[in-house]
């Protein structure tokens, strides 16, 4: 999971371990159009409704920017290709590997594949599968 910072979340969690702060450059190690590309072309996992404000200097707003996408090997926020054009965001060397190795270009994911993606990030952020209002078969 890359993009995911303290100053996004008010909550404990793991996952948003590292301050943003510290992620921001005056030019990127990477060709940031490619990046940015990439990133708002991945399969969108988790839709949430909300519009998100720049953490940093209130900047920009990204509605539905707390949304997760992926690319079958990484999650990442909607709002992170902002964040990534505004302030050059250091990313990690293995998700631009991974990036370049596909030539900018997600990769082909099939939908099981992304739907445990989908449940495994939401776990991780400390959502849970609910089993619904239905009844029960006994099944």
């Amino acid at each position: 999971m890359i993009g995911f910072f303290q100053e996004m979340h008010s909550g404990d969690s793991d996952v948003f371990c590292e301050s943003i702060k510290g992620k921001v450059r005056s030019q990127t190690s990477y060709p940031k159009s490619k990046i940015v590309g990439y990133l708002q072309s991945g399969y969108p996992i988790f839709d949430i409704m909300e519009t998100t404000s720049d953490v940093i200097e209130n900047s920009f707003q990204v509605p539905g920017g707390s949304s997760l996408m992926s690319d079958g090997q990484f999650v990442w926020r909607l709002d992170l290709a902002a964040y990534i054009e505004a302030y050059n965001i250091d990313l990690p060397s293995r998700f631009l590997s991974f990036a370049i190795e596909n030539e900018f270009s997600v990769p082909s994911v099939s939908r099981q594949k992304l739907l445990a993606i989908s449940i495994a990030a939401g776990n991780a952020l400390g959502f849970h599968v609910d089993g619904g209002a239905g009844r029960k078969t006994g099944k």
